[in-house]
């Protein structure tokens, strides 16, 4: 980084002597005829090859315009071309305010039958506070949209794994799981409508709630620094509208799969200052495997009330409950084959009840917009978590192989967090050629987590559950399936207080500073594994947290950018001779290019990326109970993701990443180049769909996917590293799809694993087995979904 400073230097003292035209911009607001915000609307050059499409406000933008007269032409899908003047004068930026001859109620048709079938997005949400194209953000930011999760057929978040480069599930199905993103844990990273933090989602937005889903790759000072420096997840859930939607889908599919889901939105009266959205659904299934079972039921409900133009309320609540039987997928290995067991091999008993999940997640937004440059935001949300039961997991294998020793185990995992958040964006001109887009928020946050559990793990129980591999026996007393041992308890908590400045500096409209620093003060608390000389319940530390970032633009369409981010997470442990450890840093160093193409409907992103995590705290293995801050992991990779449409006929959604992800330094030097559990060095994922938009055909689409994961980790460093670096297999699953959409109906069938592949995506080596405990993924299965709008 210091290069990339030494550099920027004379860089910025060449540009101001550059000699280059100067330019002016061209932005404005168009509303329809009865004054609402008019998104999704056309703007063209007359004469010129350029033009821009309105974002949800009815805002545009075009930079970089030659000084002159010109004419817009303002269109959407099924109405006249409206004409209006504008002159853009040098180094300025002219504003124009455009009414539509067409009502609100008129415009409405067009938006529900043609937004919704886009694959990417131009700017992140409003709850990524990034009031920046993404062409010219320094980072890698890919967005998916709600149509690309229909038509892949998904169901829940679970299953957006595929959507970007570098993220992966490590653990968990339908209700639980572990994210990664560049090889690193990002779990406690995933966010809802910029609302999150250090808490574990148990049950998992059904899919029918998603708008977008937003991929941040590697730290986002600009959203948390006390994370994992891999990177966010955003969730952004369907809000208020001012246009009706009245929608029901259904969906059937393999083991009985029964679904249906409604969404309504619009609003309550014709002055339009109050609107609503309502989005509840149930879904039923059995599983590929033995008792296998889902139940999930959400509720979602969000009105926004407009006290005026400027001014809003936004309120929000999200519950989701889900019951499942837990852990009957889980598989062994014997004598080292993968599937010497039959795929539907159960290791609960269905006398166990389904576990249960849920979460509540409420949510308060204001916002405030003093005029056309400047914006306030304050959110707040609540939110808590459960996942509690009891299951019989795997324990061990007997001497000859033919049974399966199991433990019972009792759960119940707790979850909260409460989150404050207030921030300013603006932006500003110091000179004719130099614009400042500032970002300046405070965010306050409170989340804890705990568990009380137990477990017939020890020697004395190992046969009280064995089963038979060759006659298994099921139905076991319900009794006997009633932990009554001894039970323990923990708690974490995680405190903070932030605040974030950024100035998003553009010079010539060619060169973009990213100026910003990040200053939290984390206060974590847990109540067990305390070190000797460390009783205290409570840790505070503080840190700041720069990020610094070039971007050039070559055009209004490409880009190229480097950055520098960090993070950092505080840890738990004593230094023999005194001290403790400091916190973890992590620090990303980036490059990366952008393109848009084909007027800005297909999104092309390629970065390389290096991560490292420093003073990783290690056992002391001279002093039991004490730590060495001698770690460090790396991961290094480059990822490239490609996703929109090339015509009205062909949507594509394709990513790669190569991550080398492993142990650096250790004091044990037998864990160097271990790589980290559950990464996979290659992944690919590629989605194709071509439908045809005229003739007798119109509406009828036919899509393909293919899922490739390198051979993952199974190793726990400190655990079960006795092997060296040990892999699960690699795979590659491919799927297919065929859609219609006539009018107000459409109908997809997606098949799922053509080829009936075998494949694990998460486990564990065993070394005292010498055999993988591991997770079974779906064989061959279909999903038929309609929705019909009323």
């Amino acid at each position: 980084m210091k290069k990339i400073l030494l550099f920027l230097l004379p860089l910025l003292a060449a540009i101001s002597t550059f000699a280059q035209e100067e330019t002016g911009s061209l932005e404005g607001y168009i509303t329809t005829s009865d004054g609402k915000p008019a998104p999704f609307v056309t703007i063209a050059i007359k004469g010129l090859k350029r033009n821009t499409i309105t974002d949800a406000d009815g805002f545009f933008s075009l930079k970089q315009m030659k000084p002159g007269s010109y004419i817009l032409q303002i269109s959407f899908v099924g109405h006249s071309v409206q004409q209006q003047e504008a002159a853009v004068v040098r180094g300025e930026t002219a504003r124009v305010a455009i009414q539509l001859k067409t009502s609100d109620v008129e415009l409405r048709e067009v938006i529900v039958s043609g937004n919704r079938k886009s694959y990417i997005a131009e700017k992140p949400s409003a709850s990524l506070r990034l009031n920046a194209p993404l062409i010219e953000i320094p980072q890698n930011i890919t967005v998916a949209t709600k149509q690309t999760l229909t038509d892949m057929g998904m169901l829940s978040k679970g299953e957006i794994f595929r959507l970007s480069s570098g993220i992966t599930r490590s653990y968990g199905g339908y209700l639980d799981m572990t994210v990664q993103i560049r090889g690193t844990n990002a779990t406690y990273g995933t966010y809802r409508n910029g609302i999150g933090g250090p808490i574990w989602w148990n049950a998992q937005e059904d899919a029918a709630m998603i708008e977008r889903m937003e991929f941040v790759k590697g730290p986002a000072g600009f959203m948390l620094s006390n994370s994992e420096p891999g990177g966010l997840i955003n969730t952004v859930t369907k809000q208020p509208t001012h246009q009706r939607i009245a929608e029901v889908g259904f969906g059937v599919g393999s083991w009985n799969l029964m679904r249906t889901n409604i969404d309504l939105g619009g609003e309550f009266k014709k002055d339009g200052k109050l609107t609503f959205r309502l989005n509840t659904g149930v879904q039923k299934n059995n599983e590929y495997y033995q008792f296998g079972g889902l139940n999930r039921v959400f509720v979602a409900p969000a009105l926004k009330y407009e006290f005026n133009e400027n001014t809003s309320l936004t309120l929000e609540h999200n519950y989701v409950k889900a019951t499942a039987q837990e852990n009957t997928h889980s598989s062994i290995s014997i004598n080292g084959d993968m599937w010497a067991l039959p795929i539907d091999f159960a290791i609960n008993d269905p006398n166990n009840k389904k576990w249960n999940a849920w979460d509540a997640y409420t949510r308060v937004a204001l916002r405030h917009r003093f005029n056309d440059d400047w914006n306030f935001t304050a959110q707040a949300g609540y939110m808590t978590t459960d996942w509690s039961g009891t299951t019989l997991y795997l324990s061990g294998l007997s001497p000859d192989k033919d049974t399966l020793y199991r433990a019972l185990s009792s759960n119940d995992w707790w979850g909260d967090l409460t989150n404050v958040q207030l921030f300013l964006d603006g932006r500003f001109n110091t000179g004719r050629n130099m614009e400042h887009k500032v970002l300046i928020g405070i965010d306050y946050g409170d989340g804890g987590e705990g568990s009380t559990y137990g477990g017939t793990w020890d020697e004395e129980y190992k046969y009280l559950y064995a089963l038979s591999i060759a006659n298994p026996e099921y139905y076991l007393p319900k009794d006997t399936l009633t932990y009554k041992g001894e039970k323990y308890s923990w708690m974490g908590r995680n405190k903070w207080q932030a605040l974030y400045v950024q100035d998003h500096l553009k010079l010539f409209n060619k060169l973009i500073i990213t100026l910003a620093g990040r200053y939290t003060r984390l206060t974590v608390g847990q109540d067990w594994n305390s070190p000797p000389d460390d009783p205290e319940y409570e840790i505070t530390e503080s840190k700041f947290t720069p990020r610094l970032g070039l971007t050039w633009l070559f055009s209004d369409n490409i880009s190229a950018y480097m950055l520098h981010d960090e993070s950092f997470l505080s840890q738990r442990g004593a230094i023999w001779g005194g001290g403790r450890l400091p916190p973890l840093v992590g620090r990303n160093n980036e490059v990366g290019v952008k393109a848009l193409f084909f007027n800005k409907q297909l999104a092309a992103t390629a970065s390389a990326f290096d991560i490292i995590k420093n003073d990783v705290g290690n056992s002391d293995p001279l002093h039991d109970g004490f730590y060495l801050k001698t770690g460090q992991v790396r991961a290094r990779g480059v990822e490239v993701d490609l996703a929109g449409k090339f015509n009205e006929n062909i949507y594509v959604n394709v990513n790669y990443s190569y991550v080398d992800a492993k142990i650096t330094k250790d004091k044990n030097p037998d864990v160097i180049g271990i790589q980290n559990n559950g990464t996979a060095k290659n992944l690919l994922n590629g989605w194709v769909k071509y439908q045809f938009s005229e003739g007798l055909l119109k509406g009828l689409g036919f899509g393909a996917g293919i899922q490739f994961t390198d051979k993952r980790s199974g190793i726990w460093p400190g655990w079960n590293d006795t092997d060296g670096n040990k892999y699960l297999p690699a795979y590659t699953v491919y799927d297919a799809a065929l859609s219609y959409n006539i009018g107000r109906f459409s109908v997809g069938l997606n098949m799922y694993n053509l080829a009936n592949k075998r494949y694990a995506t998460s486990g564990s080596w065993e070394p005292d087995l010498k055999e993988w405990f591991f997770d079974i993924e779906q064989p061959r299965h279909f999903r038929l979904q309609t929705t019909v709008k009323l």
